[in-house]
């Protein structure tokens, strides 16, 4: 399948920000949680980026969130901690 016209693809937005944050994504989605996310990031002024997810053996979802900032990245993964793979 072909990516969005205009869109990165997901190696190149993972070499310019190569902190990765993988999360379990939970059944029926993250609800408030996914804007608890955006609006973390801008706050900061951290641009929101994801990469491609993947799915296990287990049929769970997983998504990642890509930083510049290894600090940043931290910080992401300690403030939803609950939600980290």
């Amino acid at each position: 399948m072909p990516r969005y016209k205009g869109r990165a693809r997901a190696k190149e937005i993972e070499k310019d920000f190569p902190h990765i944050v993988e999360m379990r994504v939970p059944a029926g989605g993250f609800g408030s949680k996914l804007n608890a996310m955006h609006q973390w990031h801008q706050a900061r002024g951290i641009p929101a980026l994801n990469s491609t997810g993947r799915r296990d053996e287990n049929n769970r979802d997983y998504i990642c969130w890509c930083f510049a900032d290894p600090i940043a990245a931290k910080e992401f993964a300690e403030a939803f901690a609950d939600m980290i793979a």
